[in-house]
């Protein structure tokens, strides 16, 4: 993995990987590069729903980003064959990525006990006349809250594999084996976390059919408590010895100390009881709201489910009134064939009739001469 990306806080994806899905929402101007939330909602349509039986995930437990050791203060002349003689007595090493002009150093461990053992050894010492400083890097995690009960650790890596590579995830449980409502995200490069980050921060992000967003939060690794704070870290300076000035004690009745002991032990348990009455109230605002969501979805259901009632009446009413019409302004075939009929008909008739007006004409013609000659003057009988 490149330590360089890591090194980065901007996430760009590939230009070669913005291929448009076939089930996108968005639409994008041609020639204008796809922002983040679209290439990112181009890889969730790819998601297939409903996903169940997912598979079990194997990470490797070797070169996490957990793992990276942050080695500041460096010499300017310091190059990669400095650190590598330097951590390699401590186990194996991955990627290391060295920023000359601010003296930082990025390097990879093999596992989380080498890394541990080479900073608790080598912090503070020596090298090209510079004291040194070890410590575990920023990490790429992220925690995941608000999680439903049903969200696993290979669907909540399904859900966040669209931002980046993932090393590592796991959703808490209690003693009981049931979901905290919480997870945890490693990404491999500290881009991924925080595009992740910000996506869900500035759009709702859900991970199933429940309108209840997730939200992230950084995550904070547990304090170290390897090294403590010694006692040479702390600067001489007169407050340190102002507050030394009395040592570990009881506070004895009707004093002065325990007094305003008590009321600040008051007000830390005001500050409890506040909590817990928010928590409380907190929680049950969110149960009206299931309730209230839960009667949103059934009444935004039945006007769907009328509306499409309605569209179908409508459009088989238009269907009925098209026949309708077709019906009326458009003869079937029969009537065709009986017009055809009486055509046929009347032509025979006309042509009787042609046909009788022929006979009468000849026969007229052939009594005209007998008619003149017995007209002619001079004619006897």
């Amino acid at each position: 993995m490149d330590m360089e990306g890591d090194a980065c806080s901007n996430f760009q994806p590939d230009a070669d990987e913005h291929q448009e899905h076939p089930n996108q929402k968005h639409r994008f101007n041609k020639g204008h590069r796809k922002s983040d939330i679209d290439f990112i909602t181009d890889k969730l349509n790819m998601i297939p729903v409903p996903a169940v039986d997912l598979m079990p995930i194997k990470y490797n437990d070797k070169f996490l980003g957990r793992h990276r050791l942050y080695i500041h203060n460096l010499p300017n002349n310091v190059n990669k064959e400095d650190i590598k003689q330097l951590l390699e007595p401590y186990g194996e090493i991955g990627d290391i990525y060295i920023q000359t002009n601010k003296c930082f150093a990025l390097v990879r461990m093999d596992y989380y006990h080498n890394a541990l053992k080479a900073k608790k050894e080598l912090n503070g010492t020596i090298m090209k006349e510079k004291k040194i400083y070890f410590s575990f890097s920023p990490n790429a995690s992220i925690v995941v809250k608000h999680l439903s009960p049903l969200v696993t650790n290979e669907y909540l890596h399904l859900a966040f594999s669209v931002f980046g590579e993932i090393e590592f995830c796991n959703v808490f449980t209690d003693k009981r084996g049931k979901s905290t409502g919480e997870g945890l995200v490693d990404f491999a490069k500290k881009g991924s976390a925080l595009l992740a980050k910000r996506l869900c921060s500035e759009n709702p992000f859900f991970l199933t059919a429940s309108l209840r967003p997730i939200e992230i939060e950084d995550y904070v690794p547990p304090l170290d408590i390897s090294d403590g704070l010694p006692e040479d870290a702390v600067r001489k300076h007169p407050q340190l010895f102002q507050e030394r000035e009395l040592g570990p004690r009881f506070a004895y009745n009707d004093s002065f100390e325990r007094m305003y002991a008590n009321r600040f032990t008051e007000l830390r348990n005001q500050f409890y009881k506040k909590f817990e009455d928010l928590k409380q109230k907190q929680e049950e605002e969110e149960r009206k709201l299931e309730v209230e969501l839960m009667q949103a979805k059934f009444d935004y259901e039945t006007e769907r489910l009328k509306q499409i009632i309605r569209q179908r009446e409508m459009e088989k009413e238009r269907r009925f009134n098209q026949n309708h019409d077709d019906k009326a302004f458009s003869p079937p075939e029969i009537l065709f064939h009986q017009a055809n009929q009486l055509n046929s008909i009347l032509d025979v008739e006309e042509k009787k009739i042609q046909e009788q007006w022929d006979l009468k004409e000849s026969r007229w013609d052939s009594q005209k001469p007998v008619f003149q000659r017995d007209r002619t003057p001079g004619s006897r009988r």
